[in-house]
């Protein structure tokens, strides 16, 4: 394939590679990355080893998406569908996310890609420790591919250094980050007290134990409130008949999918998380620049996040334990309000959305072209 001079003199090109272009964290921090750096001297283009959703629409207009059709479980054929497209695209950079696009860093070798970044922005349900020592071994398998693996809290790093045991110059933490403009605290906010949970409703989020504990927490306080559950996923469904049986699920809101998420943070009091393993959430970051204090699970990056004053954090699947950290709030809203502030000043000093798309860019600049 001949290249002409004008494909010659164009950015070079970034393939973000994931397995699906759905809404979630993950994609989030992807889609920001790439807004960040416009004008900066790269391409990019986005890649889905499944299928994408109207999340897609969300990219910049110059940003093409492509789909691989990717069977569940093994489908050997997705390795030369994506050579395919990569010698057609000659991407400079491959940026993957996330065990299940590790394996593709060989193929794409042999497509002629030169540079390979792995990011590694959570575990997944399966394995919320990260113990699973057949994941370990095919990351260890596929570093000679991998130039840098990025770790978006410091307990994906020094489990990526400690225990999958990769080389210390192969490991970078890049902490997440936030537009502190778009997400940004109300002076005014609507009358009554809301929990407020932003989540794909998936096992991992383990929103069973979110509703539980509410209803906890009903049984123990006679204030009103109410949950609100943005988001959806799998679980919806499962959930709902779960907020239905309760009895209280007049105060339990499903919201789905929403656009307005800084809106509907800005008139909340308290954001949640029952998670059972996190990288570092940008809903997390996206409540605290809202000034909301934060109830969540001690697991994963979250509590590099969140200190003793910017909310309050508990173990995992313990629906009592919630209850009680959400009480707290509820009963002292002064307090709420007071660390929610705190909260504000941490995101802005420590997770900024442009030092975030720094780091990326200083990365992708160091790739010999």
């Amino acid at each position: 394939m001949v290249v002409s001079s004008t494909a010659a003199k164009q950015p070079p090109l970034v393939v973000h590679l994931i397995y699906c272009l759905d809404t979630g964290g993950l994609e989030r921090v992807m889609l920001n990355c790439i807004r960040g750096m416009a004008n900066q001297g790269f391409r990019h283009a986005v890649v889905s080893l499944t299928h994408a959703t109207s999340f897609a629409n969300q990219l910049p207009a110059d940003v093409p998406v492509y789909c691989l059709g990717k069977k569940p479980g093994a489908d050997l054929s997705v390795h030369l569908k994506l050579w395919r497209l990569l010698r057609d695209l000659r991407p400079a950079i491959l940026h993957s996310y996330n065990l299940a696009t590790l394996e593709y860093h060989p193929v794409s070798w042999l497509a002629g890609v030169r540079g390979h970044f792995h990011a590694e922005h959570g575990r997944d349900v399966s394995d919320p420790k990260g113990n699973n020592k057949k994941y370990q071994w095919l990351r260890r398998l596929i570093s000679p591919f991998v130039q840098r693996y990025i770790a978006v809290s410091d307990d994906l790093n020094q489990w990526l250094l400690q225990q999958v045991r990769l080389p210390k110059s192969k490991v970078q933490l890049i902490y997440n980050g936030i537009n502190t403009d778009n997400f940004n605290p109300t002076a005014a906010k609507s009358a009554g007290f809301n929990f407020i949970h932003v989540a794909r409703l998936a096992p991992i989020k383990d929103q069973a134990t979110l509703i539980a504990a509410f209803v906890l927490l009903r049984q123990q306080s006679t204030l009103p409130c109410r949950l609100l559950l943005v988001g959806d996923g799998p679980l919806r469904q499962t959930l709902q008949q779960q907020a239905m049986d309760s009895g209280i699920g007049e105060h339990i809101e499903f919201l789905g999918e929403r656009q307005d998420i800084a809106a509907l943070m800005q008139q909340s009091q308290v954001f949640v998380m029952s998670s059972l393993s996190e990288g570092i959430p940008m809903t997390i970051l996206e409540a605290m620049a809202c000034s909301l204090p934060i109830v969540a699970t001690a697991v994963g990056g979250i509590p590099e996040l969140i200190q003793a004053n910017h909310g309050t954090l508990v173990a995992a699947k313990s629906p009592a334990a919630l209850a009680n950290a959400m009480q707290l709030y509820l009963e002292q809203p002064e307090l709420a309000a007071s660390q929610g502030q705190l909260c504000r000043l941490r995101v802005c000093e420590k997770f900024s959305e442009p030092a975030m798309v720094a780091q990326y860019l200083s990365l992708y600049r160091a790739v010999r072209l």
